[in-house]
């Protein structure tokens, strides 16, 4: 089964957010997105993002770091004092940055550099997506 069947099997009941401020870049990686995930929720920056944080089930969080009023980091910052999402990915146009060394202290499922290389994404979102379906699942056994 190749990549992105796997994927699509992976990622069929799941809601992701996407939020990045580029709008051609939204664009391509929502369209992308959107052949995989049941609900693809696509803004551009975060307190767009924290809003259908509160109000919508997501599964997954892919967020630039770099944004206007609501940068990557203070919205990930809210999202883990909530609770909203569990799983997130950065996706980046900096290889290194002075904010890394404090993404480092939450749990993020994975960093994508930009441009973004389809089979590092794809290969990503497949193990990530399988992690959430495994938690989904005990929680069902355990209901």
């Amino acid at each position: 089964m190749s990549l992105s069947n796997k994927l699509k099997a992976q990622a069929q009941n799941l809601s992701v957010l996407y939020v990045e401020d580029e709008k051609d870049t939204n664009s391509q990686i929502s369209q992308i997105l959107k052949l995989f995930f049941k609900n693809v929720f696509s803004v551009f920056d975060g307190v767009e993002a924290l809003e259908i944080s509160e109000k919508e089930d997501v599964d997954l969080l892919i967020t630039d770091l770099s944004m206007p009023r609501m940068d990557g980091l203070s919205l990930i910052k809210e999202i883990k004092k909530y609770n909203y999402i569990e799983h997130i990915i950065i996706l980046t146009a900096y290889s290194s940055s002075d904010n890394f060394g404090e993404v480092s202290n939450f749990k993020v499922d994975g960093v994508l550099l930009k441009p973004v290389q389809m089979d590092e994404m794809l290969d990503l979102l497949l193990k990530v997506t399988h992690m959430i379906n495994i938690k989904k699942k005990k929680i069902k056994c355990i209901r």
